[in-house]
């Protein structure tokens, strides 16, 4: 064969390879109605095309759709606005008809409604389609999803691949999306088709991360009446309040929790989530026991039952710590329950040690109940201090106020060290026990404390008073009561008895009974507690202990200052009118303001 011959053949092979590969402009019916038939025989899909259609041979015989819309059935899912570009298989187009191995969908919108979905006889389906030929690959990319009855779920930059070669094999997912402007990563997603359809158990897989958050499962899953998952679960979030910002889903104390986790096995059907023996960490502290999550209400109910050998709650009693601004004044701030409350939870705890904020308790039994605009937290035992605490606090929102409440009693409480967990002076010592109960009702802290009314009592037995010896004060004050107010600090005043009732109104809490009772000494107090101001403003009338009730006191104090920095004095004027020589000066009674003043009195 000569040359000339044989470049001719080359040539003419090049042509019809070139020819083959390159992608051929079609008319728009013949090619597309094909395919249009196609996808709906096989997947129940309705197909339009209204671009252009190409297609090519080589290296696979492919075809490439523009403007292309898909359909399901009762608009459950539309796909409108992509391209399509699919892979033939070979042997059905020797015969003339046209199956797609593959698809491709490229920046198409998506709208689809669950309820619809939700509808679809998705068993029914599968096990119609499952003995014929199917594709094996879908590609989504470049695309955006929107439901219509989903709130805060819609998805940008969808980029998924949907994998199921055989019925033999799982249908396997994997991809990404822009939810809420955050990449969301679904790192795999497998279940078998062909089991489901057949109402029978398949095994399934789930790994699903976002920047916050991590969602891992794998077990079994079955359709049927009763559709049900089963299997070991485990969830991470770094940040509850970052997650709950970033993502909207409301769940209870979202806003005011830092990392959890939850692992476990679970089970799970329409009507309930379940871990029937769960592992939950909360920042460092890991917690044993029960949790569910109920969807057959109104709101999601999360209940649960956990024990700890530790447990750090500060975070959730930190909104208490920022009614307070910097300056030491109550906030003016609006209390606003609605993130904190935005699920409904039914906890019951219970720790060897628990951390309330600077409190700490021993062998806490506590529940916590939240509902829409609605927290309540109890405490049922409690060792505290070498003592006993219980109480409830309560924190409700209604018409725009918050209501809040709180009552408990203690007792065999060691004040001492008490006063040093709460950073105060360990000025006293002994056992206490009393009650407490204390309501208002406001738009922010200090309307609370405006309102506030309440009562409480203490009780102390067996202490003393640190920094003051009053024995030797009140004998100095009989030989020499002027140089008294300046030899009355050190030492200590022992007491075998000391309480104090307290009446709360408006904000002002009044002593409406204080004594103190000692080897020694006498005392009682009298005064008020100015709690809007974080005041005190009380005076102790102390006297020997044998002296009667009608006597006037031998020393009288004054109790002074804000709360973090109290003053305690001798009355100087006191002092002087024991004094012989100093008496005269002062006149028996106050001059009222209105009359002039006496320029010496003289005896």
């Amino acid at each position: 064969m000569s040359r000339r011959v044989v470049f001719l053949i080359a040539l003419i092979s090049l042509a019809v390879l070139g020819t083959a590969a390159s992608p051929w402009t079609l008319p728009g019916g013949g090619l597309s109605a094909e395919l249009r038939e196609h996808v709906r025989d096989r997947y129940g899909l309705d197909l339009e095309v209204r671009g252009r259609s190409t297609f090519a041979v080589l290296p696979i015989p492919r075809v490439k759709f523009e403007n292309v819309t898909l359909q399901a059935p009762g608009d459950a899912l539309r796909a409108e606005g992509g391209t399509l570009r699919g892979e033939l298989r070979l042997l059905p187009l020797l015969f003339g008809r046209i199956e797609l191995s593959d698809f491709d969908l490229t920046q198409t919108r998506i709208t689809a409604s669950i309820e619809k979905l939700r509808a679809i006889d998705w068993a029914g389906l599968f096990r119609d389609r499952a003995a014929e030929p199917h594709a094996r690959r879908l590609i989504v990319s470049k695309s955006a999803l929107r439901w219509t009855d989903l709130k805060n779920a819609d998805l940008d930059r969808i980029d998924a691949v949907i994998r199921w070669t055989d019925p033999s094999e799982p249908l396997m997912v994997v991809g990404s999306a822009l939810w809420r402007d955050e990449l969301v990563t679904l790192e795999r997603a497998s279940v078998f088709p062909d089991l489901l359809a057949s109402n029978k158990i398949s095994p399934f897989s789930l790994s699903l991360s976002s920047r916050s958050a991590r969602l891992a499962a794998e077990g079994e899953a079955q359709l049927g009446d009763t559709p049900r998952l089963t299997g070991e679960s485990s969830i991470e979030a770094t940040s509850v309040r970052d997650f709950t910002r970033w993502s909207g889903v409301e769940l209870p104390f979202g806003p005011l929790l830092h990392s959890v986790s939850i692992s476990g096995d679970f089970s799970m059907d329409r009507r309930r989530l379940s871990w029937p023996a769960v592992a939950f960490t909360l920042g460092a502290d890991k917690l044993e026991g029960t949790l569910g999550v109920r969807f057959d209400t109104e709101r999601p109910v999360v209940t649960g039952t956990l024990a700890a050998d530790s447990l750090n709650l500060s975070d959730l009693f930190a909104p208490f710590a920022q009614a307070q601004t910097s300056n030491g004044s109550w906030s003016e701030e609006a209390i606003d329950l609605t993130r904190t409350t935005g699920a409904d939870l039914d906890l019951r705890l219970s720790a060897a040690t628990a951390n309330l904020g600077r409190l700490s308790l021993d062998d806490m039994a506590a529940s916590v109940l939240v509902q829409p605009g609605r927290i309540e937290a109890s405490i049922g035992r409690a060792a505290f201090y070498d003592g006993t605490l219980k109480g409830r606090l309560s924190l409700a929102a209604q018409n725009g106020l918050v209501d809040f409440r709180s009552q408990g009693t203690f007792s065999g409480v060691k004040i001492a060290p008490f006063l040093a967990a709460m950073g105060e002076p360990r000025w006293i010592t002994g056992r206490a026990q009393g009650q407490f109960s204390f309501e208002g009702l406001g738009r922010n802290p200090a309307d609370v404390i405006r309102q506030a009314e309440g009562r409480s009592s203490i009780e102390l037995k067996d202490g003393e008073l640190v920094g003051i010896t009053l024995q030797d004060a009140l004998r100095r004050v009989e030989q020499k009561p002027l140089l008294a107010s300046l030899n009355w600090k050190g030492g200590r005043t022992p007491f075998d008895r000391a309480e104090a009732q307290i009446a709360v109104k408006n904000g002002i809490g009044e002593i409406v009974e204080g004594q103190l009772q000692g080897p020694a000494v006498q005392a009682v107090l009298r005064g008020q507690i100015l709690l809007i101001e974080r005041e005190l403003r009380v005076t102790a009338n102390v006297s020997q202990a044998s002296a009667p009730a009608s006597q006037s006191p031998a020393l009288v104090f004054d109790v002074t200052g804000d709360w973090d920095n109290v003053a305690v004095a001798p009355q100087v004027r006191s002092l002087i009118e024991r004094s012989g020589a100093a008496k005269p000066l002062f006149p028996p009674q106050r001059v009222p303001a209105n009359e002039q003043r006496p320029q010496a009195t003289a005896q």
